[in-house]
């Protein structure tokens, strides 16, 4: 598959103080962001939307999965700051957002976790080892494949990172919650009715309380993909526990909240739980430099974990993880 990323030259004049003969210049190659998709077709007539950047003989692939109502935009501010010049970046639209198309299939979190399969089976040839990041339904997608392709997380894919995502428990209507709750739950789900069936009605009134944005998708789209949202259920991680996993969330996240990432990592004993204190739901775009920090972290483990080596162990000082009941919490700055 190609990959339309070429690279800006930069050249930098280094000047040492005192000196007028001691100036040296060096050529760095600072590759754009791509704005131009390589397109992948899916077997019910979706077109992923797929951006590669990096090199073409990458020692690790980095597959970013956005989440519900957004596009693969979310995740510039993550490619700018990374410092991996051997590693190749994919960020796509999952289908029916940004540039991708729909398809004829129904809207479920396995439909994901197959679209996110045939992006590293695409984009990560060969025993290149892939890193999976995933926020909000993008971490569910994850999460899915973990479970429909356990063999596929210990050999291909040797790391992930799971943002502001949950493993199920969505749905505010099921039983078992208060009342009250259940009623703002059975309410969304009205919402939600409203925007497959009615979505010019839905438009209309969305306007009323906030302008809708021109990259989220149509209304009916968001609709249907809200109610497979609250389907997601997953309980098989076992795929999990064999590599390096992170999960990180916002403190203050009212979308996916916080227990939801408690509740993976107690489920992860080898995971490392990071919280970012303040952090609200848009992680990638609002706290960017706490989302870089654990990829980079991410990376790194999964480069030793393809190569042999084997998820955290206990570390004498505790900061390690080890195969405790709970995961460590890292507060993030």
């Amino acid at each position: 598959m190609k990959r339309p990323c070429r690279a800006r030259a930069r050249r930098v004049v280094i000047a040492r103080p005192g000196s007028r003969a001691a100036v040296r210049t060096k050529e760095t190659f600072v590759p754009e962001i791509p704005r131009t998709p390589v397109g992948l077709l899916r077997p019910d007539g979706a077109r992923l939307a797929l951006y590669p950047h990096g090199p073409r003989d990458p020692d690790l692939v980095l597959v970013l999965a956005h989440g519900w109502q957004a596009t693969s935009a979310i995740w510039d501010k993550t490619v700018e700051q990374l410092s991996r010049p051997r590693t190749l970046v994919v960020r796509y639209d999952q289908r029916g957002h940004g540039n991708s198309t729909t398809g004829t299939a129904r809207p479920a979190m396995s439909l994901l976790a197959d679209d996110l399969h045939a992006v590293i089976a695409a984009t990560a040839p060969g025993d290149v080892p892939v890193v999976l990041v995933g926020h909000s339904m993008g971490g569910a997608a994850v999460l899915e494949l973990a479970a429909a392709r356990p063999r596929l997380f210990g050999d291909k894919v040797t790391g992930a990172l799971l943002v502001a995502t949950s493993g199920g428990g969505l749905d505010l209507a099921a039983a078992g919650y208060p009342l009250p709750t259940r009623l703002v739950g059975l309410m969304r789900h009205v919402m939600a009715s409203v925007c497959v069936y009615a979505p010019g009605v839905a438009l209309r009134l969305h306007n009323l309380w906030q302008p809708r944005l021109s990259t989220q998708p149509p209304m009916d789209v968001a609709g249907r993909w809200f109610k497979a949202l609250m389907r997601h259920d997953v309980t098989e991680l076992d795929a999990l526990r064999r590599i390096p996993v992170h999960v990180l969330v916002g403190e203050d996240d009212p979308t996916v909240p916080p227990v939801h990432s408690h509740r993976l990592a107690a489920q992860l004993p080898a995971a490392r739980l990071h919280v970012v204190p303040r952090g609200c739901h848009r992680l990638p775009t609002r706290h960017s430099s706490s989302v870089v920090s654990v990829v980079e972290l991410t990376c790194e483990e999964a480069l030793q974990h393809g190569g042999g080596g084997s998820p955290r162990a206990a570390e004498p000082d505790g900061t390690g993880t080890g195969a405790g009941p709970t995961a460590v919490h890292t507060p993030l700055a």
